[in-house]
């Protein structure tokens, strides 16, 4: 199975969270191909069987909380995923809020099965990677 990790990173902890989940996918024994959001191009999503999308938190706790408009401007670019199984996650310094349900919102828009998700603190960017990658391979 090839699985792409696509990522939308600033000071590189969810690069680092990209790099775990793509970690915990080839320990699996799958395929994974890390690349900045910005850089995925139709072909990618087309050879992949499943994909897992990370963002960083952005925005202010006590107004509104969510993705890096990059990471949802990228997404919005995607080609159709024709039912393929995904995965979000992000990393946070304060609170996720609503963070994962909007991207998983924007990729069952381009018509992704989002079957796992993710939110780990900015501290520990690697937490819950492997339940999130064991999740997407088994669903793909």
């Amino acid at each position: 199975m090839q699985v792409l990790v696509a990522y939308e990173s600033r000071g590189g902890r969810t690069r680092r969270a990209a790099e775990a989940v793509a970690d915990a996918v080839r320990a699996r024994g799958s395929d994974a191909t890390l690349k900045a959001l910005s850089e995925v191009t139709p072909q990618d999503i087309e050879h992949a069987d499943a994909v897992a999308v990370g963002s960083w938190v952005q925005g202010f706790i006590v107004v509104k909380v969510g993705p890096a408009k990059a990471a949802l401007d990228a997404v919005g670019r995607l080609p159709a995923m024709g039912g393929k199984p995904a995965a979000v996650f992000c990393t946070y310094a304060a609170s996720p809020r609503a963070t994962l349900a909007i991207l998983r919102r924007s990729l069952e828009a381009k018509g992704a099965k989002v079957v796992a998700e993710n939110a780990s603190h900015r501290s520990h960017p690697d937490r819950g990677a492997a339940e999130l990658a064991e999740r997407l391979c088994a669903s793909a």
